[in-house]
């Protein structure tokens, strides 16, 4: 381990050093609004169009929020990095957390920091080998999701969000250039909710540390990052009193009875990553920007190498006040009766190799690229029982899988220019050896570009046919055994996209069609994987438009969903968010919004949540959820660097409801006030 941490901190500083001339919050959607756009409407710069900022003279001491500028990682697989600007305004600030990203809702176990799953599903696996859990990763920071600032003096930002107790989110990030062409950064985040319910109350660290170095000719880029995540989740098992919100009760609802009171999930996991790339070709100057661009084509070489390793624990010890003994809340109890601590433990290596061909001309391009990819896993899986014999008996760690695995991916795309304002790239991965075998993935997109005023199309299609997860065919816990030959699963999507950022309006239509459907059921008492023989359909139809009436506001979201076989997909048809606000501005300098937020979803059968899994299941006779409005009201304000949140959630609790659920056995909080502040620094 020391040597590792050593061989991270050499990487990330290797720049620092280098004698060479040479010059968000980190939640999904951040920095984007609905429309995908930079919400302070100002068009990404690109990078052959800034100013030299090698150039920029000391003498300047006044900076503003537009003087910081930050490249998303899928900027680097490009012909040309284009730079996004922080979002000043105010519009969805009240929407920190990530259970309202992107438009989505994820149904969840009870608070901020514990099991989720979006509502509105998404299909498909990551290409390579698969674990299969996800309940607790919309919170973990990873390498895909670290942007890469260009700063011209040191930036910080300090988020602060407080639920009076029962929800708390701190998060820190910080980012300088050490020189013009060398920046580092770092983030830190810590969830700490107190939780409405018994045994509620997460404990979550999440870090990540970068550094990007550009060498003056632009020829050379190193980006390289860690990132550690150890994230404890209790788990209480749901309540046993189906009808809190129904039967009148003394009892205030921290001092409810629970399932487990003695269970713990734990997520331990750490990644360094690297990524280099360097660019052969001539290059041109501009006169007037100083700006360094290449000549048409040119080709670009890019290796990546990530090594992860990750722990999922599921610990449990029998409690006196639990008011099931074991063998009557879990089907079976192969090791031990009374606790467990079943442990999953993986090994990543994968290192990539990829070749680029870049032409650009009046109004025209193409780009051709391939690599291959070659990935090592170990995987393990162990659980607590007596090892030795006699006097010597004691509780050990017992291994019962134990497994080294290997896949080689082969990877290839094209895009070129059918006409002035059509683009059209398609992408494709097969793995031609190893544990996932035969997985196979094409990805085609065309951009059709009708002008400013007019708006722009996306038209896209997805073909995949992967291993199922790899928790479906085999799995050895405490209480859980079996060994499956699942087949392939296989995806397909077409979805057709219009966006139009001058009237604020998206619209999309996307089609899902999935055969060899893998999902979790309980069958009699038992949470067993399954596969499913049908074909499934799944259409989804949105619509996001923003209005104003002088200085009233109104963001609508709309989606409705036709599926095929809601026992195997539970969902709801129609799903809505709507948030009316005034917005103004007191004394010319603080700027405010005061208004409400509503979310709405037809009812649907809920699904269940198996901890001792980490998995949510279906099962016959779980409650309908939903035909339920959840009103919450907000003021948000912005005063120079700072933001300020005023926050009422479930306003309407009450009214004709007592409180409302998402996940069977598992009810929601209850109205709550909760404060926020944004602190931003920049010189």
């Amino acid at each position: 381990m020391k040597n590792f941490i050593l061989i991270i901190l050499a990487c990330l500083l290797f720049p620092l050093f280098a004698n060479a001339q040479i010059v968000n919050p980190n939640y999904p959607g951040s920095g984007k609004d609905a429309f995908g756009q930079d919400t302070t409407k100002k068009k990404p710069a690109k990078e052959d169009k800034l100013q030299d900022f090698y150039n920029r003279k000391d003498s300047v001491k006044k900076f503003f929020a537009k003087s910081i500028r930050f490249a998303e990682p899928r900027q680097f697989d490009l012909d040309t990095i284009a730079f996004s600007r922080l979002d000043t305004s105010l519009t969805g600030y009240q929407n920190y957390s990530p259970f309202y990203a992107n438009n989505n809702y994820y149904i969840n176990i009870g608070n901020l920091g514990l099991a989720n799953k979006s509502m509105l599903p998404q299909f498909g696996n990551p290409m390579g080998f698969n674990n299969g859990q996800t309940a607790l990763s919309l919170y973990e920071f990873n390498p895909q999701r670290v942007n890469y600032y260009r700063v011209y003096s040191p930036y910080t930002n300090v988020t602060w969000v407080s639920g009076l107790g029962n929800e708390s989110l701190i998060d820190f990030l910080h980012t300088q250039n050490i020189k013009p062409n060398l920046n580092i950064g770092i983030e830190y985040a810590s969830i700490g909710s107190q939780g409405y319910y018994p045994r509620q109350r997460p404990k979550y660290n999440l870090f990540s540390g970068w550094s990007w170095y550009q060498s003056r000719n632009l020829r050379y880029n190193l980006l390289a990052n860690v990132v550690f995540n150890s994230l404890k989740s209790p788990e209480n098992g749901g309540l046993p009193n189906d009808s809190i919100f129904t039967v009148p009760t003394t009892i205030e609802h921290e001092f409810q009875s629970v399932y487990l009171n003695s269970a713990l999930t734990s997520w331990n996991n750490s990644t360094f990553y690297i990524k280099q790339s360097f660019v052969v070709g001539a290059r041109d100057t501009n006169a007037v920007t100083q700006a360094k661009a290449f000549k048409s084509p040119y080709s670009k070489v890019t290796n990546t190498i990530q090594f992860d390793q990750k722990q999922y624990k599921f610990g449990y010890q029998y409690a006196s006040n639990d008011p099931l003994a074991p063998q009557e809340y879990f089907a079976h109890l192969y090791t031990d009766p009374s606790q467990a601590s079943d442990k999953t433990k993986e090994s990543r290596f994968r290192t990539d190799m990829d070749i680029s061909l870049f032409g650009r001309g009046k109004g025209e391009r193409f780009n051709l690229g391939g690599g291959i990819a070659y990935e090592s896993v170990n995987y393990s899986q162990s659980s607590l029982d007596s090892v030795g014999s006699g006097s010597d008996r004691k509780l050990g760690d017992v291994t019962f899988i134990n497994r080294s695995l290997n896949n080689l991916l082969l990877k290839g795309r094209i895009g070129f220019s059918i006409a002035s304002n059509v683009d059209l790239d398609i992408r494709g991965q097969y793995d031609f050896a190893g544990y996932n075998i035969g997985d196979v993935l094409l990805d085609g997109t065309a951009t059709v570009s009708l002008g400013r005023k007019v708006g722009q199309i996306l038209l896209k299609a997805i073909i995949q046919n992967t291993e199922p997860a790899i928790i479906f065919n085999q799995y050895s816990s405490n209480f859980h055994r079996w060994g499956n030959s699942f087949s392939k699963v296989n995806n397909n999507l077409l979805s057709f996209t219009y966006l139009n950022g001058v009237t604020r309006t998206r619209l999309s239509a996307e089609y899902n069609l999935i055969s060899n459907y893998a999902y979790f059921a309980k069958t009699n008492t038992e949470v067993l994987p399954q596969q499913s023989g049908d074909i499934i359909n799944l259409l989804r139809i949105n619509a996001d438009q923003e209005f104003r009436f002088g200085k009233f506001n109104l963001a609508s979201h709309f989606s409705y969903q036709a599926n095929s076989d809601k026992e195997l997909i539970p969902t709801p048809d129609f799903y809505t968010y709507q948030s009316i606000y005034y917005q103004n501005k007191l004394f010319k300098v603080l700027d405010f919004q005061i208004g409400f937020d509503v979310r709405y979803y037809t009812s649907f059968k809920s699904m269940g949540y198996s901890p001792e899994l980490g998995q949510f299941y279906i099962a016959n006779g779980t409650r309908e959820v939903g035909n339920y409005p959840i009103a919450d009201v907000f003021i948000t304000a912005g005063l120079r660097r700072t933001r300020f949140l005023i926050k009422y959630d479930y306003l309407n609790q009450g009214w004709n409801k007592e409180g409302y659920y998402t996940i069977d056995k598992y009810p929601m909080p209850d109205a709550t006030f909760k404060f926020g502040l944004s602190w931003r620094f920049y010189d």
